[in-house]
C-alpha cells in the first residue's frame, strides 16, 4: 500500500514521458499520476496516433485527434501535460 501511496504522492516528480517512444503502460501510468480519468483508454489513443513531430512541444496533432472524442479541454490539457513528443 505504501508503494502506491508513494507513486501517487510523487506524481509531480515522475516527469514527462515520450508520446513517441513510451509504451502504452508507461503512458497510462503517467496519465493516472496526472489524475486523468480512464488513463488506459487515453494511453491507447496516444499510441494509436503516433508518430508526433519532434518539434511540436504542444502536441498539436495529438490534441486535434483527442478532440474527436470530446473529452473536454481540461482532460486534453492533463493528457498533454505529462507528454513530450
Amino acid at each position: 500500500m505504501s508503494a502506491s501511496t508513494t507513486a501517487t504522492s510523487g506524481s509531480t516528480r515522475l516527469g514527462k514521458v515520450s508520446a513517441n517512444t513510451a509504451n502504452e503502460s508507461e503512458i497510462a501510468a503517467a496519465l493516472k499520476a496526472a489524475d486523468v480519468s480512464n488513463p488506459e483508454r487515453w494511453a491507447k489513443e496516444v499510441v494509436e496516433y503516433r508518430p508526433y513531430a519532434a518539434d511540436d512541444s504542444n502536441l498539436t496533432s495529438l490534441r486535434q485527434n483527442l478532440a474527436k472524442y470530446n473529452p473536454g479541454e481540461e482532460t486534453i490539457n492533463k493528457i498533454v501535460s505529462v507528454l513530450t513528443p
